[in-house]
């Protein structure tokens, strides 16, 4: 059996093919423009894929896409422009077999579980901030599951009833309040980039803390339910490292049921940003 896994990272601006060994060595990569057509979408997939394993023969695949993915392999994702678009089963009949298919924010999970920040807990959650809020939850060493395999939708937890409305169709989701979309809107439109700036120089202190509470919060209801040992912040804002994530931890600290119910919690920069979708499709392949 080969050693040499497959990761693809499926994005609303490109396709990004790793092979993968020792579960962290990234040793070829292939990337092409990514088709907002479910044909063109499975034709280039499998030409990546059949023209990575003509390097290393025997390597197995597996993809990271953006969007929702039933039990058919069928994806919605907005990036794509895709509704149920029959990417599975496109790619099953071009390829001859299936091949794991799985919602981005999990994969970034099970990388930084596998080999990165979630290493050697059994019970933890990771947080995405970015455009939106993504993420998902590890429960006895395994990606939590709901109902038909569908993945956990942390960014849609609602924390405030008849708040503003999400691109979902839901009022009051976390990712509204939480994101870094979010941060730039309370900033007054500022780019989350020059936010930081700012905030290190001692500016925007009353928009940053506003911003940091409403991040807290919603990790302060996960831990209600999952009380996780170690939770990672993923995502472009946690690129300013302890500023975003000591901020985070100290709020969390904070709360009055902490000590009583979630401490010790660790709260810990997630290890890998652009190949987590490589790196995660890959351990799952």
């Amino acid at each position: 059996m080969s050693t040499s896994k497959i990761g693809i990272d499926v994005g609303g601006t490109t396709l990004k093919l790793g092979v993968v060994q020792n579960g962290l060595d990234i040793v070829y990569r292939d990337t092409r423009p990514s088709p907002h057509d479910a044909e063109k979408m499975a034709a280039e997939l499998y030409d990546m894929i059949i023209t990575a394993q003509q390097h290393y023969p025997g390597a197995t695949a597996a993809i990271s896409t953006a969007g929702a993915i039933d039990e058919d392999g069928c994806l919605d994702a907005n990036q794509l422009g895709f509704e149920k678009a029959p990417v599975g089963p496109l790619l099953f009949e071009k390829l001859g077999y299936r091949i794991p298919i799985e919602n981005d924010g999990v994969c970034a999970l099970v990388a930084e579980h596998a080999v990165g920040s979630l290493k050697g807990s059994s019970s933890c959650l990771m947080i995405t901030l970015g455009t939106g809020v993504g993420g998902g939850v590890i429960v006895d060493n395994k990606p939590y599951r709901g109902h038909k395999r569908t993945h956990a939708e942390l960014g849609h937890m609602i924390t405030h009833v008849d708040g503003k409305k999400c691109s979902c169709g839901q009022t009051g989701c976390w990712e509204c309040y939480a994101s870094a979309s979010a941060l730039s809107e309370m900033a007054g439109g500022i780019p989350p980039r020059e936010v930081i700036d700012r905030v290190r120089k001692g500016e925007l202190q009353d928009v940053w803390q506003n911003w940091v509470h409403e991040v807290a919060q919603g990790l302060i209801g996960l831990c209600s339910i999952f009380y996780p040992e170690r939770i990672a912040i993923g995502g472009g804002l946690s690129n300013a490292g302890e500023l975003v994530v000591g901020a985070i931890r100290d709020e969390v600290m904070r709360d009055p049921g902490y000590q009583s119910y979630y401490a010790p919690l660790q709260i810990v920069q997630a290890h890998f940003q652009n190949d987590a979708g490589i790196l995660g499709a890959a351990a799952l392949a």
